[in-house]
């Protein structure tokens, strides 16, 4: 519910700000994450911050949040980015973005972070998977 809320502010934004035609260019895309940057301990109940690392495809990327999925003791999440369709968009080659996120545990024990990096040649998602140990 949270994530259908967060795209319909999101658009509700911005078409306040652009005419239709901008708007039909513009979608919505999941960036693989490329590395994470977690530290030695979580505690439940408290924040934490962890860093996710990410490059854009081309120039017409823009970072627009983090997905964030929990089901269980299993968070999954990847990078939300603005795509901009337009026909001079370039070919980056550039450094990694590092992005933190306030991750908030509320239970203790072992939780699963799955951190999305496309898809493979079959289709299937891929993930990069670490497990963390949440302390009372």
């Amino acid at each position: 519910m949270k994530k259908i809320l967060a795209l319909l502010f999101s658009v509700i934004f911005l078409s306040a700000c652009t005419s239709d035609s901008e708007l039909k260019d513009i979608s919505f895309e999941l960036l693989p994450v490329q590395d994470v940057e977690l530290p030695g301990t979580f505690k439940a109940g408290q924040q934490t911050v962890i860093y996710l690392k990410y490059k854009r495809p081309t120039n017409c990327y823009s970072f627009n949040g983090i997905y964030y999925e929990k089901n269980g003791n299993t968070i999954t999440m990847a990078v939300d980015a603005l795509r901009q369709h337009l026909s001079n968009c370039e070919t980056v080659n550039e450094n990694s973005f590092e992005v933190s996120y306030p991750l908030f545990i509320k239970t203790s024990g072992v939780h699963v972070l799955r951190f999305w990096q496309g898809k493979n040649s079959q289709g299937i998602d891929q993930f990069l998977v670490r497990e963390i140990d949440v302390q009372e």
